[in-house]
């Protein structure tokens, strides 16, 4: 049977299978360890099903140190692990590897499913639905603390390239960019590492992957090839820079009608030296007055879909907000660039099992985040009201825009003290209902 996060889990009626709730919030990544994944070890002093397991502790401990959630694992669990070894495993190139291969199934296993409502945070607009689209930023850290200097002395926060699935909100850590004294630039290692990481999603020849990213991923040159490049290749939507003087070419006409095309002022074909033709949307927005360029590889949507994608591309940064503010994720674990992308992959499978319970707890058991969503209503109204009177509104679309991916304080601690008080899923259900209707 086909790996599904939701038949991976117990159903409330089943009243002999009662896991605890660290069981059932690992049960996705358990699933695939089980029987989808190979090479997985379960023999050794940390066998590969404990390693995430520990990984995935850490992420929600709060743990200011190793040595802090070693003591808390110990205290707690009762699980006494070897300094030594437990270190030594944020070095193991190939449990990197490993995390590398859970983290990919778990997002290509759910994009696989685009188009569902109850999956797909972009279900609403049918347009995207054969359209694989992506969010791309880096993330800092700071330094560990052994961590070398670089050649004045100071230390290199760490730097990740992640990736988000704009249609599952789930994240996928595309390589460590800086850290340890040295260095880098985003866009030189997102060259590198996305062509190769294409090439194992088996990208379609007819509708190319999107990716969203601020101005620093521009590189002309680049997305030209990707646009060219069948096989692998993939398409762009970034805003313009001040500097950026393209030559007009003409323009193309847009259905003004359209909820979609709202606060659309131009759609034009434009090119610069090195590069293929590409598209210049100007965009202002209805409810601030505010304007905006992006400049596209993606020749086929509507120029407000440009406009779209674009705004959603903050979901990736409220991701690393809840890193650094509800897990509390500020500090590099370990030196060494195979231990940053562990660290990297953990916090990219934490964030996606906290997505999958989300859901679980949604689907079987019709428990969402009402407050949150009573919130935003709110907020959007007020909004309104306040566009209205400046002769302004709220673009429509506001309305039906998926929901917000972020995790909320009081989720993330009901989820850490019912794992940490060894609670069972059936019990702890309850306390997720409360938590979802209203604010503490």
């Amino acid at each position: 049977m086909a790996f599904s996060p939701q038949t991976s889990y117990p159903t409330r009626s089943d009243v002999a299978c009662n896991p605890l709730l660290l069981d059932q919030f690992l049960a996705p990544a358990n699933a695939l360890l089980a029987g989808y994944l190979r090479n997985v070890r379960d023999e050794g002093v940390i066998s590969d099903p404990t390693f995430v397991r520990l990984g995935a502790l850490r992420v929600l401990s709060q743990a200011v140190s190793g040595r802090d959630f070693l003591q808390l694992s110990t205290e707690t669990f009762g699980e006494t692990l070897v300094r030594s070894s437990f270190f030594a495993t944020f070095h193991s190139k190939r449990r990197r590897s490993l995390l590398d291969e859970l983290n990919a199934q778990l997002v290509a296993r759910s994009d696989g499913r685009r188009g569902d409502p109850r999956e797909d945070l972009l279900a609403a607009f049918p347009e995207l639905r054969q359209r694989a689209v992506f969010a791309v930023d880096g993330h800092q850290l700071e330094h560990a603390c052994h961590a070398r200097r670089d050649r004045e002395g100071h230390y290199v926060p760490g730097n990740t390239l992640f990736v988000l699935c704009l249609h599952s909100a789930l994240l996928v850590n595309l390589g460590a960019v800086q850290g340890d004294g040295e260095r880098r630039h985003e866009m030189p290692v997102f060259r590198r590492r996305v062509i190769d990481w294409l090439e194992g999603r088996h990208v379609s020849e007819e509708t190319l992957p999107i990716f969203v990213a601020d101005p620093a991923f521009v590189d002309k040159q680049f997305w030209t090839r990707m646009a060219l490049w069948q096989r692998r290749g993939a398409l762009v939507i970034t805003r313009t820079k001040e500097n950026m003087r393209p030559i007009v070419y003409g323009s193309h006409g847009w259905d003004q009608q359209a909820a979609i095309n709202q606060g659309i002022e131009a759609d034009e074909r434009v090119g610069f030296d090195g590069a293929t033709v590409m598209r210049r949307v100007r965009y202002r927005d209805p409810e601030t007055g505010t304007t905006y360029e992006f400049l596209t590889t993606v020749m086929d949507l509507a120029p407000g879909f440009i406009a779209l994608l674009y705004l959603l591309r903050w979901r990736i940064e409220k991701v690393f907000d809840t890193g650094k503010n509800k897990l509390q994720e500020r500090k590099a674990w370990a030196t060494g660039e195979t231990a940053r992308e562990i660290q990297a992959h953990f916090f990219a499978l934490t964030h996606n099992l906290l997505m999958l319970l989300r859901r679980e707890l949604e689907h079987s058991h019709g428990i969402r985040e009402r407050k949150v969503e009573k919130k935003r209503t709110l907020a959007l109204e007020k909004r309104q009201q306040v566009a209205v009177a400046a002769g302004r509104t709220v673009h429509p679309l506001q309305w039906c825009l998926p929901p917000i991916v972020q995790q909320t304080a009081q989720f993330v601690r009901t989820l850490r003290n019912g794992i940490w008080t060894k609670a069972r899923w059936n019990t702890v259900l309850p306390r997720f209902e409360a938590m979802s209707e209203s604010y503490l």
